[in-house]
């Protein structure tokens, strides 16, 4: 039997406040693409693997008023596709899962995105991360979604000591209750953004200064 993790009132004390302070600094905070159904979020997140958001956000500006439906995407022409998703990287790999995955869902769940983990994951190119941003965007489920800048910040807030992403949601999952999961990982989006950075972090600007344990953030002078 696995051994269950004990989180200490200090600790849940200090994920408290740093969620506060999230808040308080990212009242706007919302998904950063500009989706406008299950299909277009689906297929925007296929296209964000090794590729910015704001680079996906104009390729699908363009791309979604050719590609409208799941037929469209099943049906395109060899070579079509990867054209109109060129720049965003990888495109002939992201183009096959995109044909792929639409036929899956014209074929076996009558043309509609599903809306559970265990149908998202059948579909070619999605993982966890994909299926967590879908249900929690389009359906308001309970997810938690590891990207890059999740990833390094949880790590560096000690929330996690984990790498592999599922380990990292489900440590990530303890912390807070369900309904903050998806939020939680849309401030962490602005957050390694904003200030915690991979290369440059602005530790002596970021509002979670006094509560982050990072041993490798820059160090304030002492007072006199």
């Amino acid at each position: 039997m696995a051994k269950k993790t004990v989180i200490s009132a200090k600790e849940k004390k200090r994920v408290a406040a740093i969620y506060a302070l999230l808040e308080k600094t990212y009242p706007d905070a919302a998904c950063t693409l500009d989706f406008r159904s299950p299909l277009e979020l689906l297929i925007m997140t296929i296209l964000a693997a090794q590729c910015t958001d704001a680079r996906v956000n104009i390729v699908c500006e363009e791309l979604f008023k050719k590609y409208k439906t799941v037929d469209d995407f099943a049906d395109a022409p060899p070579g079509t596709l990867e054209k109109a998703i060129h720049a965003c990287g990888f495109y002939n790999q992201k183009a096959r899962s995109i044909r792929q995955s639409c036929t899956m869902l014209r074929e076996e769940y009558d043309s509609k995105v599903p809306e559970n983990m265990e149908d998202l994951l059948r579909l070619p190119g999605v993982g966890r991360k994909i299926a967590n941003a879908v249900l929690g965007e389009c359906f308001h489920q309970p997810a938690v979604v590891v990207d890059t800048h999740c990833k390094r910040v949880s790590n560096r807030l000690g929330f996690t000591r984990n790498t592999d992403p599922t380990k990292i949601e489900m440590d990530l999952q303890k912390l807070w209750p369900e309904e903050q999961w998806t939020m939680f990982s849309q401030y962490m989006v602005h957050h390694g953004r904003a200030y915690c950075q991979a290369r440059s972090p602005k530790c002596l600007e970021c509002p979670l200064y006094d509560l982050c344990p990072w041993p490798e953030k820059t160090p304030r002078l002492h007072e006199s």
